[in-house]
């Protein structure tokens, strides 16, 4: 449905959020549709200067008059796979030099990943990655999943119905988690559009060559200044309120938003808005930050249990009772056990850490892709970066990010289970497993000069949740003649979700469907099918 020119010229566009899909969705009309900036509302829960951004933010707070880094998420990208996300970054300006993407190539160029430690095993035992550890039996499994129908996997099938017990102790599988955090209960049918997605880096994944990163963090890099450009072109961004509920018109088979509520972030009912037939509503349905708690250097995470999940699951949740056939959000809220993913952030004072840890994996500050610790029983995946990773960071700071999809487990040199450690504790458990014969006085020193902030997410992983057809709405419901679902719980054939792609692919598919139908993504990029790169694969599957 394309609206027509004189509807356009009148039509308003509401935006719950400034997750990325709001923000690409923003850009996009402004950037490529032509749309009236000054005719675009966003409506953002927390209050204007604070941290936005979705699963993408990054921080700074002062702790003994010395800045502390942290942010909820890190984001990697790939030339091929990552065409939309590299498109949305070339509509936007950076500095005068260019455009976002401008800016990535540069630092692509300048810093590119060449990995010499790609795994590390008990007791520092350093591995190249070079076997993938696939047996024969491993090799026929995942070709089988490639191979295999979507339609024909049946409904909440999960990782480990399609592979033996040996293929999740290869260095394959240690590699994979560490880079997309999947977890063996997860999806199969998300397994296999990853697999399928990312066939042609196979041969890759003991240099990691392909691994791309943001020259600062994703929210330094790319979001903020999106915020920036969209600010100044006139779109009306609303801090300190959220959508809270709509109302539907349905006549026939068609159906129409037409009316929006509004509540300030303190709770306070606001006036609800009229939205008119051609008029727009792009609504984000559910978060993998809902809920989050941050500990500290001195205390861990809060575990206290809030009554409801955060405002895009809530405004999900009320969509369905009205219309059920928008998905199923109670279907990745069901268990928490299953969907919950911790990480950390340090920052490191003076250069110790930096040069051990460059000593460590033979490589700089980085070109050194994600380290998984691999008997690590918190499963710690080291995500280092080029510094600084922040802007206005101090030559003699260093930060890191450290995922974690064990917290219930004891550490090994720590014997509680991580959401009971302070970052203190956590990152002496880290200590631990990157120098188990660490001298004491220098384990002293990188303790006592870092702060390390963890961060819980109960929902952090849930879109990798199994799931039957219809617990994902479509982009545009079927009917829909003014609405359109946005972020990681909407379904894109083919897509996969935990990356900036799906949320980047799912705004310009709203975009084209209801404003302008000229408007079309870049084509996704299949390895499987080129002879090429099924030879590479095959030799590193059997090197």
């Amino acid at each position: 449905m394309n609206q027509t020119q004189d509807n356009r010229k009148n039509a308003k566009v509401y935006l719950n959020g400034l997750g990325l899909g709001s923000i690409s969705a923003a850009v996009y009309l402004v950037q490529k549709a032509g749309f009236d900036p000054t005719s675009i509302y966003i409506f953002e829960q927390n209050p204007e200067g604070d941290l936005v951004g979705g699963s993408m933010d990054a921080s700074t707070k002062m702790v003994d008059g010395k800045p502390v880094y942290f942010m909820r998420g890190s984001r990697m990208y790939e030339d091929k796979v990552f065409c939309c996300t590299k498109e949305l970054w070339s509509l936007i300006p950076y500095d005068e030099h260019g455009s976002c993407l401008d800016d990535h190539e540069r630092n692509r160029e300048e810093c590119h990943v060449d990995t010499v430690v790609r795994l590390l095993h008990a007791d520092g035992e350093k591995d190249s990655g070079h076997d993938l550890g696939l047996g024969p039996i491993e090799t026929v499994q995942m070709a089988r999943l490639i191979a295999t129908r979507e339609s024909a996997i049946p409904a909440d099938a999960k990782i480990t119905d399609y592979f033996s017990e040996a293929f999740f102790r290869s260095n394959y599988w240690y590699m994979w988690r560490a880079l997309f955090a999947f977890q063996p209960w997860h999806s199969a049918v998300e397994m296999r559009r990853y697999m399928r997605l990312f066939f042609h880096r196979i041969s890759d994944m003991e240099k990691m060559t392909c691994l791309e990163r943001t020259r600062y963090t994703n929210y330094h890099s790319f979001v903020l200044p999106a915020l920036r450009l969209l600010t100044e072109k006139g779109v009306q961004i609303h801090y300190d309120c959220r959508i809270t509920d709509v109302d539907f018109k349905v006549s026939g088979e068609q159906r129409w938003i037409e009316r929006l509520h509004l509540e300030s972030s303190a709770g306070e009912a606001m006036e609800p808005i009229e939205v008119r037939l051609h008029d727009r509503a792009f609504l984000t349905i559910g978060s993998i930050v809902s809920n989050h708690a941050y500990g500290s250097h001195d205390q861990p995470v809060s575990m206290s249990p809030q009554e409801k999940p955060g405002g895009a699951y809530l405004l999900w949740q009320k969509l369905v009772a009205k219309q059920p056939d928008l998905g199923c959000p109670q279907r990745f809220m069901r268990d928490i056990s299953l969907s919950k993913m911790m990480h950390f952030t340090v920052t490191f004072r003076g250069n110790l850490f930096e040069r051990k840890f460059q000593w460590l994996v033979e490589r700089q500050m980085g070109r050194q892709s994600p380290l998984p610790l691999t008997q690590s029983p918190w499963i710690m995946h080291v995500h280092t970066y080029r510094q600084p990773f922040f802007p206005g960071q101090a030559a003699d700071t260093c930060v890191i990010w450290v995922s974690a999809l064990g917290e219930d487990h004891k550490g090994q040199f720590v014997q509680k289970p991580m959401y009971e450690c302070t970052g203190r504790e956590i990152l002496e458990e880290l200590l631990g497993h990157l120098w188990g014969d660490l001298d004491e006085d220098e384990k002293a020193e990188l303790l006592d000069t870092s702060y390390c902030v963890p961060c819980r997410l109960p929902y952090g992983i849930s879109q990798f949740l199994p799931r039957a057809d219809g617990d994902r709405p479509p982009v545009v419901p079927e009917g829909s003649q003014n609405f359109a679902l946005l972020g990681q719980f909407v379904e894109i054939p083919d897509g996969i979700v935990f990356t900036t792609e799906y949320s980047v692919l799912g705004a310009i598919l709203a975009i084209k469907e209801l404003v302008d139908s000229s408007i079309e993504p870049p084509a996704m990029y299949f390895g499987q099918h080129d002879p090429w790169a099924n030879l590479s694969t095959a030799r590193a599957i059997f090197r």
